[in-house]
């Protein structure tokens, strides 16, 4: 019965309305939103590699998830702006998928050929995430002070900072995770003292609190 339901709904046999928002909207949506949100825990809990997996079945379900609302349009008699409508958004989301699994591929291949582009096993940047005169909200920001990750915020050029996701397994390069930014000033940060930052996020803003560093032997505390 279920593969029945999964060949009609492949067929585009279903309502317009059902496949688009039941089997695209809802899916593909719920897939990036849970991504955004659990994107930390799956990179610290499971591994970097497992998180790009994950992205990468989304994306690979977004793509397959046009051919039915396609082919349910065509048969659809109501309004021509739903129909097209319909067609034309997940169509046009198609694009992002497939600059992800591009991207996930190269970085992939990258890993297997020990070249990974953003993972820093030495900890460049949580080495040299100490403050100075210069920048003072260099360091280590945790959301609870007893994570062993967190943001590695170290010196960049000239004023700036890099922003890292360091963890267990090692840090993202410097650059790599999210832009060097002079944090005072971009909207994307909010200093709320010296001691707290808030960070926005895909999933909205997180305050995380200047720590004396990730912690574990390999990780000595500046």
């Amino acid at each position: 019965m279920t593969m029945t339901r999964l060949a009609q709904f492949w067929q585009g046999r279903f309502p317009l309305s059902k496949t688009f928002w039941l089997g695209w909207a809802v899916p593909v949506v719920g897939g990036n939103v849970l991504l955004s949100v659990g994107a930390w825990w799956v990179i610290n809990h499971i591994g970097l590699i497992a998180f790009y997996i994950a992205v990468a079945l989304v994306a690979i379900y977004t793509l397959a998830a046009v051919i039915p609302v396609w082919r349910s349009a065509a048969t659809y008699t109501g309004h021509r702006l739903f129909k097209y409508g319909a067609r034309g958004v997940a169509a046009v989301t198609t694009l992002l998928p497939i600059v992800g699994i591009v991207t996930i591929a190269a970085t992939l291949i990258a890993i297997k050929s020990g070249n990974d582009p953003t993972h820093d096993p030495e900890r460049i940047a949580e080495k040299t995430a100490i403050p100075s005169a210069s920048h003072p909200l260099a360091g280590f920001w945790k959301t609870d002070p007893s994570d062993n990750f967190g943001l590695a915020i170290a010196p960049a050029e000239g004023s700036l900072y890099s922003v890292s996701f360091c963890g267990p397994g090692g840090c993202f390069k410097p650059g790599s995770y999210r832009p060097n930014t002079p944090i005072v000033g971009d909207e994307s940060y909010q200093v709320i003292s010296s001691e707290t930052l808030r960070v926005r996020g895909n999933d909205g803003w997180t305050t995380y609190t200047r720590s004396p560093g990730r912690g574990g032997e390999d990780c000595p505390k500046p």
